[in-house]
């Protein structure tokens, strides 16, 4: 698991008033049930080109980590955030691979 999306899991469950489950999903990190990797020093330098190219999209500096990580190691990204990884390319024609698709969803 990207270091990044660790961050936002906690986030987004803090803010949802699921304070418990965020510390039991970091513990679920320490036994070993996921492994959390942070970005390389390249990775990181891709993500923070990323940011000066799309400035302005909305995009964040955590999705742009998570898109360096995935080009770098050659990963899926599980993501609803389509719109990010939708508009984000790394070059003409390029796309990222994605687990779950728009379409895929609930209700889509």
């Amino acid at each position: 698991m990207p270091w990044p999306v660790f961050v936002e899991v906690d986030l987004l469950l803090r803010s949802r008033g699921h304070a418990a489950a965020a510390v039991t999903f970091g513990r679920a990190l320490l036994d070993g049930v996921h492994q959390l990797r942070a970005p390389s020093d390249t990775e990181l330098g891709m993500g923070l080109d990323l940011a000066d190219r799309y400035a302005g999209t909305g995009v964040d500096l955590p999705d742009l980590s998570v898109m360096a990580m995935a080009a770098s190691r050659g990963a899926w990204v599980l993501t609803w955030d389509h719109r990010h990884f939708r508009s984000v390319v790394l070059r003409r024609g390029h796309h990222w691979d994605l687990l779950v698709e728009e379409a895929q969803l609930p209700g889509v």
